[in-house]
């Protein structure tokens, strides 16, 4: 017995006809693409079907050509596997054809349904994170709004206190310097006090102040760096981070008194964990406060741009010190096109030094600057012969047109 062969033909709306008629005129192999274009438009609809219930959900997709298997469809809906499980899934697929001028054009469609339950331990997790930041924030100080000066054409204040090393103990008698969280904290708010009063010479229109570089000593309850090298620590770790929060705090409200303050975190080789931590500690903090921005992105590189200026910043630790400028174009392409004085500021070896690279023309160079550390020498710099350096904080007077125009330090004077 003969199988009769069916043919699907697809049901043209009768405002198309005269569009039928034309295209009849073209060749066949034209007709023949023609028709599976319309098709695949035709069978490609995106009214995928999501339906949620108390013991999970289902997702199910109508005829299409383009969602084929559980991976597009997940792709294509954006599902989140970690609160969502896939518990069984379908795909069905057929064909549908249609004959012009005796060519069977074939084009296969799918379809695909999931059943979904939700990951309810990863989800209790992401409740309590987000019940914990929002508690955190609701409890976070009202600041009162400064009145600033209004400046027009002002400058930016960008004060580098890096690899503070807080927490550190140095012994005096061992390594020529004595060093502990008290002999820190003096250190730094002193640093600040000293910066605030020198730049009182130019109208500050805002203040940039990278924390990080190294802030905390360790990383760890073990008294260790990220890497896993023992410290030698002054305090308990509980007592060294809530103490370097206070003063990280401290600093924040005295700069916040001369002009609205970026800050900007930079995750550090000592202190890679703790410094995102705080960093997450000061957004909950300054919620509330419209003088304060905090930069916590967890990102090994960051970029501020002030007019014509861009200021990257990274440790040092990672990356090779030639390739930094090519780094900072290729991540900030449109910053590096927006400006023509380029700096990056990094910290890790506690002494001064700059290089300044140079491409066809001059206005496309770029300085790498090595920030120096108002840290003492501990045993391991000392044994190791890596001492003499002078301890001191640096600060730069950008100006919006012509990048820099002054930079001062601090220096400790033993």
């Amino acid at each position: 017995m003969a199988i009769k062969r069916e043919q699907f033909r697809p049901r043209w709306n009768v405002d198309l006809q005269s569009a039928i008629t034309h295209l009849r005129k073209f060749p066949k192999h034209i007709q023949k693409h023609c028709l599976e274009l319309a098709i695949q438009s035709a069978s490609s609809g995106h009214d995928i079907k999501f339906n949620e219930n108390k013991k999970g959900a289902t997702i199910e997709t109508p005829k299409s050509t383009r969602i084929k298997s559980i991976d597009d469809l997940i792709e294509n809906c954006d599902i989140d596997l970690d609160v969502w499980e896939i518990e069984r899934y379908v795909v069905n697929k057929w064909e549908v054809g249609s004959n012009v001028d005796g060519t069977i054009i074939v084009e296969p469609l799918f379809q695909i349904k999931a059943w979904l339950k939700k990951n309810n331990d990863v989800l209790n997790i992401k409740i309590l994170r987000d019940e914990l930041i929002n508690e955190v924030k609701s409890f976070s100080p009202k600041y009162p709004k400064f009145n600033y000066k209004k400046i027009k054409k002002g400058h930016l204040l960008e004060v580098n206190i890096f690899d503070l090393h807080f927490g550190k103990l140095c012994w005096g008698l061992e390594t020529g310097d004595n060093y502990d969280t008290k002999i820190a904290t003096k250190r730094f708010l002193t640093a600040i006090d000293a910066i605030i009063k020198r730049s009182k010479g130019y109208d500050i229109k805002r203040v940039v102040f990278p924390v990080g570089n190294d802030f905390f000593n360790s990383d760890s309850r073990l008294n260790q760096t990220s890497a896993g090298t023992p410290q030698d620590e002054d305090l308990r770790w509980q007592k060294t981070f809530k103490a370097g929060r206070e003063l990280l705090i401290a600093g924040i409200d005295m700069l916040s008194v001369v002009a609205p303050i970026d800050v900007v975190i930079v995750q550090g080789n000592h202190d890679w964990e703790r410094s995102f931590y705080v960093g997450d500690v000061l957004s909950c903090w300054y919620h509330n406060n419209d003088n304060v921005n905090v930069n916590n992105e967890p990102t090994p590189r960051k970029h501020y741009k002030f007019g014509n200026c861009l200021i990257s910043y990274t440790h040092g630790n990672n990356e090779k010190i030639a390739d930094l400028p090519l780094l900072v174009a290729t991540e900030v392409p449109k910053l590096w096109s927006q400006t023509q004085f380029r700096e990056i500021h990094i910290g890790h070896l506690h002494h001064k030094k700059e290089i300044k690279y140079m491409s066809t023309n001059e206005h496309k160079g770029m300085v790498v600057r090595y920030m120096r550390s108002l840290s003492g020498t501990d045993a391991w710099h000392n044994l190791k012969g890596y001492i003499g350096s002078t301890q001191a904080c640096e600060a730069f007077i950008w100006c919006e047109k012509e990048g820099l125009i002054c930079q001062f330090s601090h220096n400790i004077i033993k």
